[in-house]
């Protein structure tokens, strides 16, 4: 009797350290899939960073090629024209205010012909992080100028 309760005992025994063996193999892999699952992450907003800010420089060469294109059939017809019918590049004060958003100085550009689009700026002036940035007062801007340049003229 004595050597049947003895060997349940060990039998109790060995089942619990397996148990718990079990239970520390269980808890490494899962926290390791947590760690990598956080490596993950961070790797891949680090990638979404890189990839914006070339979208905002592809964008620039995007809005130049526009420009120039649109710039190069008009040098080509001012040859062929007079002096008086040569086109001119928009222009514009923009008065930025207190409490306006880059959404807002986007839509006043865009009206006036500054820019081709409103959303392109207004992405610009956030992938850079230059929308908080904006400066209140008055400036000169006009058509011939790149998001860039109006980015860094509005934010001096």
């Amino acid at each position: 009797m004595n050597k049947t309760i003895r060997n349940i005992g060990i039998g109790l025994f060995l089942a619990g350290a397996a148990f718990q063996i079990e239970e520390l193999v269980e808890k490494e892999s899962i926290s390791s899939t947590a760690t990598t699952t956080d490596e993950a992450y961070k790797q891949a907003q680090q990638e979404l960073t890189e990839v914006k800010k070339q979208l905002a420089e592809l964008q620039l060469d995007l809005n130049a090629a526009q420009q120039v294109q649109t710039v190069a059939p008009k040098e080509t017809a001012e040859t062929e024209t007079t002096e008086e019918q040569a086109p001119t590049a928009a222009s514009m004060t923009l008065s930025i205010e207190v409490g306006m958003t880059s959404s807002e100085i986007s839509e006043k550009l865009a009206d006036a012909g500054i820019i081709l689009n409103k959303v392109d700026m207004d992405n610009y002036l956030s992938d850079q992080g230059l929308a908080g940035r904006v400066q209140v007062g008055n400036y000169e801007l006009n058509s011939s100028m790149s998001l860039k340049q109006i980015a860094e003229t509005i934010t001096r």
